[in-house]
Parts: C-alpha cells; sequence; structure tokens
C-alpha cells in the first residue's frame, strides 16, 4: 500500500506544479502582449491628428459649424489621410497636434471611400507617420487589431478590437472593395482612426460603422493607397474599365463563377481578346468567381495600366494582358456625382458639432452632397 501512497503523493505534486507552471506561462504571455500594446501605442501616438472642418452657416450671426474627426500622417511631407465626410465642402480645415493647430490644405477626397487626404501648411516641429503597404494580405478572422482615434476633444486613444467579417456589402449599399469588420461600433470623432495589427502594420482606416451590431468598417491600407495615389495624381479617384458584361454560371466542376456574356467592341476587353463564354478566373492579384469579387478585383486596376487577366476557355487557362480604360461615367458601377469644394487655411475654433449621420456611400438615388441623409443606417462617424 505504501508505494501505491507515495505514487499517488507524487502524481498530486507533479499535476500542481503543472497547474502552477500553465498559469505562470499563460500570465506571461498576457504581460507580454500588454508589453506589445504599450510599445505600439507609444510609438504611433505621434502620429495621429484631430481633423477639424468649419462651414459658415446661413444664418447672420450664427457660429460656424465645425466637424470634428481622427486622422494621421502617412508622409514626412506632412500628408494626413481623415474621412471624406469630415472635410468635404468645407471652408476651412486644420488640425490638431500635441494640442497645437496647424492650417491645412485639401488635396482630394473620394466620396466612395469616404476618404481624403490634407496636407498640414505648417509641418509640426516633430512627429512619426504611418505607412500604407501595397500587400495584398489582409488580417485573419479573429485577429487583434487597435484602433487608434482621438475622440471627441480627448487625445489619442488606443481601443482594443477584433476582426470580425469581411463584406463587400451591407443591406444595399456596395462598398467598392472588400471591407474589414471590426467588432467594435467608432464614437464621435473616431471617423479616420487608424487600425494597426500587433506587428505595428497600418491594417486600415475607419470609414464607417453599424451600431445595430456593435461593429465597424475599415477601409483596407491597399485600397487607402490605390486612392491616395489618385487623389495626388489627378485630384481624383479613376476606377479601370474592360468593356464585358457577366453572368452567373455555376456546374459541378467549377461552383459558382462568372461567364462574359457579352464583348463590347472597340473595348479594351476586344482589343486583349477575350470572348462571349470566356470563364472569369482571376483579375491581377484576385481570384474571380461573383460580382462582389470582381468588384474588388476591378478597384484595385489602375487606368492605363496593364492587368492579366486568367479565363477558362474550352476547358483550358488562357491569360491575356487588358490595358485599362477610364470607366464610363454611365456604367452602372459609376453612380458617384462631382462635389465641389472650396477651403481656406485661416483655421480658427468655433462651435463643436460632432455630427454622425452623414452617409458612407450613397444610394441609387443621390441627394445633393450637402444634405444629411437620415435613412442610412451605416454611418461615417465624425
Amino acid at each position: 500500500m505504501r508505494p501505491r501512497f507515495l505514487f499517488l503523493n507524487w502524481a498530486i505534486v507533479l499535476f500542481i506544479g503543472l497547474s502552477l507552471s500553465s498559469e505562470s506561462r499563460a500570465q506571461s504571455s498576457i504581460v507580454a502582449l500588454e508589453g506589445r500594446i504599450i510599445d505600439l501605442i507609444e510609438d504611433h501616438s505621434d502620429s495621429l491628428v484631430r481633423v477639424s472642418a468649419a462651414r459658415e452657416l446661413a444664418e447672420e450671426g450664427q457660429p460656424a459649424r465645425v466637424i470634428i474627426g481622427t486622422g494621421f500622417f502617412v508622409s514626412g511631407k506632412g500628408h494626413v489621410l481623415t474621412n471624406a465626410s469630415t472635410v468635404a465642402v468645407q471652408e476651412r480645415i486644420w488640425i490638431e497636434h500635441r494640442g497645437v493647430e496647424y492650417a491645412a490644405t485639401l488635396i482630394g477626397f473620394d466620396r466612395a471611400t469616404n476618404l481624403a487626404v490634407l496636407l498640414a501648411d505648417t509641418l509640426p516641429p516633430e512627429f512619426g507617420f504611418l505607412h500604407l503597404s501595397d500587400a495584398t494580405e489582409m488580417p485573419k478572422m479573429g485577429q487583434m487589431l487597435i484602433r487608434m482615434s482621438m475622440p471627441m476633444r480627448l487625445g489619442p486613444t488606443p481601443r482594443l478590437t477584433m476582426v470580425g467579417g469581411f463584406e463587400s456589402a451591407v443591406g444595399n449599399q456596395l462598398f467598392p472593395c472588400n471591407y474589414i469588420r471590426v467588432t467594435h461600433a467608432a464614437g464621435p470623432g473616431e471617423g479616420g482612426a487608424a487600425y494597426l495589427d500587433l506587428t505595428g502594420r497600418l491594417v486600415g482606416i475607419q470609414v464607417g460603422t453599424l451600431k445595430e451590431i456593435d461593429s465597424s468598417y475599415v477601409l483596407p491600407a491597399r485600397a487607402a493607397m490605390r486612392v491616395r495615389d489618385d487623389l495626388f495624381s489627378t485630384g481624383a479617384v479613376e476606377f479601370g474599365w474592360m468593356g464585358f458584361e457577366v453572368r452567373n454560371v455555376s456546374s459541378i466542376m467549377l461552383g459558382q463563377h462568372l461567364a462574359l456574356s457579352k464583348v463590347e467592341p472597340d473595348t479594351p476587353a476586344m482589343e486583349a481578346g477575350l470572348m462571349a463564354d470566356d470563364i472569369l478566373m482571376k483579375i491581377g492579384d484576385y481570384s474571380v468567381s461573383s460580382i462582389d469579387e470582381l468588384r474588388n478585383a476591378m478597384f484595385y486596376t489602375r487606368v492605363g495600366h496593364f492587368v492579366d487577366v486568367e479565363v477558362l476557355r474550352d476547358n483550358e487557362l488562357v491569360s491575356l494582358s487588358v490595358k485599362l480604360a477610364k470607366r464610363p461615367s454611365d456604367e452602372p458601377l459609376q453612380v458617384l456625382r462631382p462635389i465641389s469644394v472650396s477651403t481656406s487655411a485661416s483655421p480658427r475654433r468655433e462651435e463643436i458639432v460632432a455630427d454622425e449621420r452623414s452617409p458612407l456611400l450613397p444610394k441609387e438615388s443621390l441627394l445633393p452632397a450637402e444634405e444629411i441623409r437620415d435613412d442610412v443606417s451605416l454611418e461615417a462617424i465624425n
């Protein structure tokens, strides 16, 4: 009996030791994660700015209406990314960095992605900036991200969140590309917040929120880079076009795919050799098997550039190179209307209004850009 008793005692001791060791390792991992988050916040908080934009009200004697949001530097020259809903059609724009205000000029904005680019008229003495990447890799479902924002009149504020999904539409609103959905809604002043992964890589920018399910939508960094480049070069975003129509097809071997139902004459598609009944397989870096995937792939194409297109024709893969043209104004995906903007570099702070009602994307029946839409559940937060 004694050997068995001793064995039982040793088993209990070993179990307790292993349990304590596991608990110790878990605590060490938590402390290491906490330390990493603290380091990231310290490293990147200096990239954030508060964005303010003012517009004089029509009523005489009324203070200017000021909308506030978040932005962040993306270059050492003072370029700032923020939301178009914060700065579009405003008369004066300025940024605040470390409590000091600097006048800013609007370089351009895009309503479809709710993205705008500013340039600080005077650079802060010291500031950091986040790097945009052309990498195609998206974060994983369940991956932790850090939202860095300047809510209301507060300083740089971090929020730990998680990737909850990827969507190209919500309700009847189509996104221009695939968006990242995170599991926390944004509040007033957080439009334009930066999202970082735990390596410090910029994942994307806050462009809208869905309060009903406590979620936010993030424009991927690659998409933001694509919009920024167009705004730099032409002041507006130009989308690529090939000139074909598609239909849904399905088979046991391929599942659901898209086939070309029509190739328009005298278009890039026809000149490159695309033919009716070709089954789309890939455009550029992206596989294509649905309308949503086609819209996402086309978003990353550039007018005047060549893109590789892979199709299945008579059970054989065919690769073609297509030179993109500018999307015609009457093409179904082109639903934006131009907005006139005037800016002035004379910042002064008046009444602060944090407007949460500006729509992220226009619907088919568009109202003038200056009007506020109350019937859009997906909101751009300012």
